[in-house]
């Protein structure tokens, strides 16, 4: 072999050697052959890979090794640490809010319970709808710096919040812009892991999402202390300071050592090149692709999601406050220990059911929908639970099987809609999530107000079992297996299939 590569070398370098020959410097200096053999095989290795995306011809610059990451032994497992952090704040914080609608609805008797539900539900929906464009401003301007700058912005509001007695600027302020700062810190993070692994991308990422359930279990209960001992404002400074530590985790973060990629704008006649980074760009006219709505598929798909996103926050939102009026004597710190036992139990259904999953004989399609079904079934018997042991059994369960529910989002997307659409899908996803994410909790607490707590919960449940059945639907419609070959992945579409993986969490 290696004979024959210095074989081919000097064959690939026939046109250096006749233009040598016809200026008659070949004689003496054929010594000069390895050297001009040399110089020409770094040309062909530092050669950048072009390729068109949106009317963009984007340059990948030095050619790398596919076959693994470059964080795989190394600092990708400190990138992965400071992703927890990140999962664990951000979601930790966003599953406390039911400890503060108790508080609020003391505070606030004059006010709706779905008027106070809009606070939490605001956080959520925007931290979700701002997943695809935080990811387009990290590939742009980096990691660390969005990153940090969603903590700040995050910790800011927090503060504010501290200041304000008005409901409705709360909206704004612990809603809006503590939303747009955990969008900006959560996905970010967890795109930052994916770009240092390849082989064992799957257990860094989970690792990397489990803070979700780990902060979803203590943050209930470490919020109501913040309650009790400092009243909600004095929580909102704690709240602020924990943000701000979601700066360590931005400034390990940084992208794996390559130069960055060279965008030549394509000229096209009549067409009007956008002023916005291309990737930024790119995210963006993924969620403003409505074509994508044309798929059978991809229509039930998003149906289903909806539904679904629309009770997804039941549990972490009401459940607690259910516990805490249900049954005499519990007080609010032990009915918090509801919410850690549904995100505890969520931390074995990831694992379970993505093993699961991969195991070719099981379809994650059918997995998912068999575990949403069983999720609403466990919600709508939240009334029916005579004693809080109960309620817990309940939840566990329900934590159980809701897990799959984000965690085999991207397997089926993935399977059913393959590679060439998974980006617009997934941008649209999110706006789908994060709008029903907002709309849900305020309607859980306007059927509570017009008849009691339990009907929601009834509504929850048959949201999560509709769902299910809209989602069965797909299985109707033909599969399309994502089989591109490579060569036709542009990078910045690879870049995006790895955004697909916050659908993991």
């Amino acid at each position: 072999m290696p004979r024959m590569k210095h074989k081919m070398n000097h064959l690939g370098d026939s046109s250096d050697i006749s233009s040598a020959a016809s200026n008659g410097k070949l004689g003496n200096h054929t010594n000069q052959l390895p050297a001009i053999a040399e110089e020409k095989a770094e040309r062909r290795q530092s050669k950048p890979r072009l390729s068109v995306v949106h009317g963009r011809l984007i340059s990948d610059g030095l050619q790398t090794d596919e076959t693994s990451g470059p964080g795989e032994c190394g600092y990708g497992w400190v990138i992965v640490g400071a992703a927890f952090l990140c999962s664990f704040i951000v979601d930790g914080i966003a599953n406390a809010f039911g400890m503060y609608l108790i508080e609020f609805k003391d505070l606030y008797p004059d006010q709706s319970e779905s008027v106070l539900s809009w606070i939490g539900s605001l956080l959520v929906g925007c931290y979700l709808c701002m997943g695809p464009i935080a990811c387009g401003l990290a590939d742009s301007f980096g990691y660390r710096i969005i990153i940090t700058s969603g903590s700040l912005v995050a910790a800011a509001g927090f503060l504010i919040s501290a200041f304000v007695s008005n409901v409705h600027i709360l909206f704004l302020t612990f809603g809006v812009i503590g939303g747009i700062g955990f969008g900006l810190i959560y996905s970010p993070s967890i795109m930052c892991v994916c770009s240092y692994f390849k082989e064992k991308s799957a257990l860094a990422v989970g690792l990397a999402v489990c803070g979700s359930s780990v902060g979803g279990m203590v943050f209930p209960l470490f919020v109501q202390i913040l309650l009790e001992e400092y009243g909600w404002q004095g929580s909102m400074l704690f709240l602020s300071g924990i943000a701000l530590q979601c700066c360590i985790a931005g400034a390990l973060m940084c992208c794996p050592k390559k130069p960055p990629p060279v965008v030549i704008t394509l000229s096209t006649p009549g067409r009007l090149t956008p002023c916005l980074p291309p990737l930024l760009h790119q995210a963006l006219m993924d969620m403003a692709n409505l074509g994508i709505y044309m798929n059978p598929t991809f229509l039930a798909y998003s149906l289903a999601s909806f539904v679904g996103s629309v009770a997804f926050l039941t549990p972490s939102f009401f459940l607690p406050d259910y516990a805490f009026k249900s049954y005499e004597g519990l007080d609010k710190e032990t009915a918090a220990v509801v919410m850690t036992a549904v995100c505890g139990a969520g931390i074995f259904g990831r694992i379970f059911f993505g093993y699961l999953a991969d195991h070719p004989n099981f379809d994650a399609l059918g997995i998912h929908n068999v575990c949403i079904f069983t999720s609403g079934v466990m919600l709508a018997l939240v009334p029916s639970c005579q004693s809080f042991t109960m309620l817990l059994i309940d939840g566990v369960f329900y934590g159980f099987f809701i897990a799959p529910y984000i965690s085999l989002m991207s397997t089926i997307l993935t399977s059913r809609l393959g590679l060439k659409l998974l980006p617009s899908a997934f941008g649209q996803t999110q706006l789908i999530a994060g709008v029903a994410s907002m709309v849900g909790p305020p309607l859980h607490g306007m059927l509570g107000q017009h008849f009691n707590h339990e009907v929601p919960f009834y509504f929850a449940g048959g949201a999560w079992i509709m769902a299910s059945m809209l989602a069965t639907t797909i299985f109707f419609f033909p599969e399309r297996l994502a089989t591109r070959p490579p060569s036709a992945v542009p990078s910045s579409s690879d870049i995006n299939g790895r955004t697909s993986a916050m659908l993991l969490v």
